[in-house]
C-alpha cells in the first residue's frame, strides 16, 4: 500500500459517506485529470481525485491501481457513483517498459473495474485513445465504425479495456462508455515526449524554437485539453449513454499549415521533421457532436490569446 494512504484519506478534504456519492477520477494529477477536476469543482460536483503521484494541496490522494489494497480501500471508504478512468502509462513509457505498462494499463484497469462492479457503480467512463486504430495513416478521418486494429502494446491495451468494459456493460454490471482521445494540446503538459503540444500555448525563452517532429504533409487530429475535460463531464452526467464508443471531435491540421498558423500568430519559430514521419490516422468526431450538440473553440482562435515569448530571458 502507498505510504500514508489511509491517513491521507482521513485527513483530506475529500468526501465522506455523509457527503453523498462522489465521482472517482484516476490520473487526477495529469494534464487532462487536472483540467477535469477544475471543471467538476467549478460545477460544484463532489469528486474523489487520485493519482500515483498525489498532489495534496489540490486534494489529489495517493493511490496505486496496481496494488489491490489501495483500490479496494477507496471503495470501502467512499460512496462512488461514477468512475472516470484516466490513469495509465503513456506510449513512450509503455514502450520503455512494456511489462510495467501492461501491469498499469491492463491489470490496474481490471482491478478498478472489479471494485466498481462490486460496489454497484452506475457508470464507468474510460479515457481511451486514437491509438486503437493503429499507427499507419488511412484514407480520410476514421469513425467509430472503422475497425480498431492496434499494432503496438499501448493501443492494444486501450482496446482490451474497451472490450472488457463493453462486455461488463452487456451484462448490466455497470454502464460503460469509452472516449477515444485524439492528440491533446494545451498549456501545462508536464510528462510528454511531444513538448510542442504544450509549447504552442506558452511563452518561450529567446532563441528557443518549437519542434514538431512530423513531415510537412502529415495530418494531425488536435483536441484541446479543455474540450476533452468537457467531453468527459458530458459522458459522466448524461442521462442515457447512446453509444459505448466515441471519438473526440478534433480539428484536422496539415503540419505545414500548423507551422504557418503558429508563426503568423506568434513570434515563435517552428521546426518540422524532415524524415517523412507521418502521424498515424486522424479521427472523425461527428458522433459526439451530434449526440451532445458539442461545440469547440478552434485552434486559430485559441492561439490568438497565446502569451508572447519571454524575450528578456537568456
Amino acid at each position: 500500500m502507498v505510504a500514508g494512504f489511509g491517513k491521507a484519506m482521513q485527513n483530506s478534504h475529500m468526501p465522506s459517506a455523509s457527503h453523498g456519492e462522489s465521482i472517482l477520477i484516476t490520473g487526477a494529477s495529469g494534464h487532462i485529470g487536472s483540467e477535469l477536476c477544475r471543471v467538476l469543482r467549478t460545477q460544484g460536483r463532489v469528486i474523489l481525485p487520485i493519482d500515483v503521484e498525489p498532489d495534496r494541496p489540490r486534494g489529489v490522494l495517493p493511490c496505486d491501481l496496481t496494488l489491490k489494497d489501495n483500490v479496494s480501500r477507496l471503495f470501502q471508504l467512499y460512496r462512488i457513483q461514477a468512475v472516470i478512468h484516466l490513469a495509465g502509462l503513456l506510449p513512450s513509457a509503455y514502450r520503455s517498459d512494456p511489462l510495467r505498462g501492461a501491469e498499469v494499463n491492463l491489470n490496474g484497469s481490471f482491478e478498478l473495474m472489479r471494485q466498481a462492479v462490486n460496489s454497484r457503480v452506475k457508470r464507468f467512463v474510460f479515457a481511451s485513445s486514437m491509438s486503437v486504430y493503429g499507427s499507419s495513416p488511412r484514407a480520410g478521418p476514421l469513425t467509430e465504425n472503422d475497425q480498431a486494429t492496434p499494432d503496438e502494446p499501448y493501443g492494444a491495451s486501450k482496446r482490451v479495456v474497451e472490450l472488457v468494459g463493453q462486455t461488463l456493460a452487456s451484462g448490466r454490471a455497470f454502464e460503460f462508455v469509452s472516449l477515444r482521445i485524439a492528440r491533446v494540446i494545451g498549456a501545462g503538459i508536464k510528462k510528454t515526449a511531444s513538448p510542442w503540444r504544450s509549447q504552442i500555448f506558452e511563452p518561450l525563452s529567446r532563441g528557443d524554437s518549437i519542434k514538431i517532429p512530423f513531415a510537412p504533409q502529415a495530418m494531425l487530429s488536435l483536441v484541446h485539453v479543455e474540450d476533452v475535460a468537457r467531453m468527459l463531464v458530458m459522458l459522466e452526467e448524461t442521462t442515457e449513454v447512446r453509444s459505448s464508443i466515441y471519438n473526440t471531435p478534433a480539428e484536422l491540421w496539415q503540419v505545414r499549415d500548423l507551422k504557418q498558423l503558429i508563426e503568423k500568430g506568434t513570434d515563435a519559430q517552428v521546426e518540422l521533421g524532415h524524415d517523412g514521419a507521418l502521424a498515424g490516422p486522424v479521427c472523425d468526431g461527428d458522433r459526439f457532436v451530434r449526440d451532445f450538440e458539442f461545440i469547440f473553440q478552434g485552434l486559430r482562435e485559441r492561439l490568438s490569446g497565446r502569451p508572447a515569448s519571454n524575450s528578456g530571458q537568456q
